[in-house]
């Protein structure tokens, strides 16, 4: 309790020594804040993760007489979350699956197929695997709508 009662001089003297350091310190976090955003370096070491969409990439196109219904080609899981450096994620927007062939079927095909790339990055180690759905219907020729 005697530290309480020493001089008025002494007690000033410790509130700007830590007015001081808090506004030094602050300083220096606000700073270092400023010079990660501007220095993209940082971006190659620093562990992000980001949730991107799989694409399904088809190489051949249905059979004649035959198409696939694009807006029905669905992937499962539909999203994954890949971790990696930050600035390779940073213009990452899909995931996408090894070439599929489809140009001997004529019905709906279901196959598991290994990611191959994301945001133009091939992946590597042991590969992811996506089940693959890809609606293919005939094609109604003129003749068949107008009997029915």
């Amino acid at each position: 309790m005697s530290l309480l009662k020493g001089s008025l001089f002494l007690k000033i003297l410790a509130l700007a020594a830590a007015l001081v350091t808090y506004f030094y310190i602050h300083n220096e976090i606000r700073t270092s804040e400023e010079k990660e955003a501007h220095d993209p370096s940082y971006k190659l070491i620093k562990l992000t993760a980001k949730k991107v969409p799989v694409n399904a990439r088809l190489a051949t196109s249905a059979p004649e007489g035959y198409r696939i219904l694009e807006e029905k080609v669905r992937t499962n899981p539909s999203q994954i979350i890949v971790v990696g450096p930050e600035a390779l994620l940073d213009r990452a927007v899909s995931a996408e699956t090894a070439l599929i062939d489809v140009s001997q079927s004529t019905k709906t095909v279901v196959k598991t197929i290994p990611l191959e790339t994301m945001a133009g990055i091939s992946l590597a180690g042991e590969p992811y695997l996506v089940e693959t759905t890809i609606p293919i219907e005939p094609i109604e020729s003129p003749v068949e709508s107008e009997a029915k």
